[in-house]
């Protein structure tokens, strides 16, 4: 079986599924058994030895509830569930403030789907960055408007 996976990608992941283990509380058996693993092969999952098949990502979701996106990708180290919301309410509140006032400053309109679409980039953006970038929101915007 050919992998898809860096190992650095599988010791990544790893961390993150021991993360999840030790947030309930569970020994490694008792959380492979949870998962319908046998101890050993999970060992080898949370040590980035090999690389997890959808079908646990799956089972990590349908049983503790865990995000596969943040499994796969993190960077937070305290699990993700999923439909958590980790929405920053100041910093939305800054992309639409620039995206507003440079639409209004234009005197352009954006149907509420491209407006939409580019509050929602322009968040995820400045959320990666750690700060609303008004540099960054006005060029998004110049693309879009």
């Amino acid at each position: 079986m050919s992998s898809i996976a860096t190992t650095s990608e599988n010791k990544a992941i790893g961390a993150r599924i021991t993360a999840v283990r030790a947030s309930t509380g569970l020994s490694q058996s008792a959380f492979a058994a949870s998962l319908g693993l046998s101890p050993r092969a999970f060992a080898n999952y949370e040590r980035g030895e090999r690389e997890m098949p959808v079908v646990l990502f799956r089972a990590l979701l349908d049983v503790h509830g865990i995000d596969p996106i943040w499994l796969l990708r993190g960077p937070e180290p305290v699990p993700v569930h999923a439909l958590e919301c980790h929405l920053d309410l100041a910093l939305l509140e800054a992309v639409v403030r620039v995206i507003e006032e440079g639409l209004h400053r234009a005197g352009k309109r954006l149907r509420p789907d491209k407006k939409a679409h580019l509050i929602g980039l322009a968040y995820r953006r400045c959320a990666l960055a750690g700060r609303a970038d008004a540099h960054e929101i006005r060029d998004l915007l110049s693309l879009a408007a």
